[in-house]
């Protein structure tokens, strides 16, 4: 069912932003519900695992332009973590400006014990897409990220 007429373009832009954004809050409100109960994690210590878990080391302002947090939610994040022994410094400066994280081994535990569940929580969510709706989903929103960064850097 189309929500939209075609003369109507600014009223289609207007639907996507609202659409994306409860999708978005959606999505946060399930998995932060999800990995709490699994793991004990606040949806923020998840991203962080997830994407170290991936990339293996990277500072804080990477972890940043990567997740989009800012910059004191980051800060305070991976305070805890390190607390908590999901984090360490990689190398044997702490105090260096650019110092990079990586996982612990407990990082790494709680990654394992969660990524199944995110697994089968992103195959439900995508299940009713095929394969071809599913690449499509992924380009267009590679572009709209393109769009938003450049918006960004020109305004």
């Amino acid at each position: 069912m189309e929500y939209w007429m075609e003369d109507s373009v600014d009223e289609l832009h207007s639907l996507i932003n609202v659409k994306l954004n409860v999708v978005n809050v959606k999505l946060s409100r399930q998995i932060g519900q999800a990995v709490q109960s699994k793991a004990n994690l606040r949806l923020p210590e998840w991203r962080i695992i997830s994407l170290l878990s991936s990339a293996g080391s990277m500072s804080q302002a990477d972890i940043r332009s990567n997740i989009g947090m800012d910059k004191g939610q980051i800060s305070r994040t991976v305070k805890a973590m390190l607390q908590n022994e999901l984090l360490r410094f990689e190398g044997q400066d702490s105090q260096a400006r650019n110092v990079r994280l990586c996982l612990t081994e407990k990082g790494h535990d709680v990654h394992m014990q969660v990524d199944s569940m995110m697994e089968k929580h992103k195959a439900q969510v995508l299940s009713l897409l095929s394969p071809d709706e599913k690449q499509a989903l992924y380009n267009c929103l590679v572009q709209i990220e393109k769009s938003v960064d450049n918006w960004r850097t020109q305004g």
